[in-house]
């Protein structure tokens, strides 16, 4: 990102999306009359689960929690965070079956690490997990 915008928008997960997703051109439409411009940040747990593996699989998923958590350090930022789940292992399998039949090559959660791998790549999972984005913004 070359230049920081006025205001960035989260995008969640789920039931949340629905009504973030009916208000976001309402934002836009307002903030535009005003010369400012809107952004959206991934932080839904797919989105999540994407960045924390992105260095496995064919892709480039970048980081938008933190992202967001530099940002709200500064005096500058206006994030719009919206309501997120807090991801429960069950959420986090559901999330990664998904986006493994979307043709992602995300690997599996090792639900009983053996190796030093499986470990780092639980640990990863498990990152992505529970309330992973209310700390990181509450931050700033």
């Amino acid at each position: 990102m070359t230049e920081t915008p006025d205001i960035i928008y989260t995008k969640v997960d789920e039931s949340p999306e629905l009504a973030s997703a009916s208000l976001l051109p309402i934002v836009q439409a307002f903030a535009a009359k005003a010369g400012i411009s809107v952004e959206t940040r991934d932080i839904s747990l797919a989105g999540r689960v994407l960045a924390a593996v992105s260095d496995l699989i064919d892709g480039d998923f970048p980081d938008h929690l933190a992202e967001l958590g530099e940002l709200v350090k500064t005096p500058e930022a206006n994030v719009i965070k919206l309501p997120n789940i807090s991801a429960s292992v069950p959420q986090l399998l559901a999330t990664i079956k998904e986006l493994q039949e979307q043709g992602f090559a995300v690997p599996d959660y090792p639900s009983d690490p053996q190796t030093d791998e499986e470990r780092a790549i639980r640990a990863r999972y498990d990152a992505v997990k529970g309330s992973a984005v209310n700390p990181v913004l509450r931050e700033g």
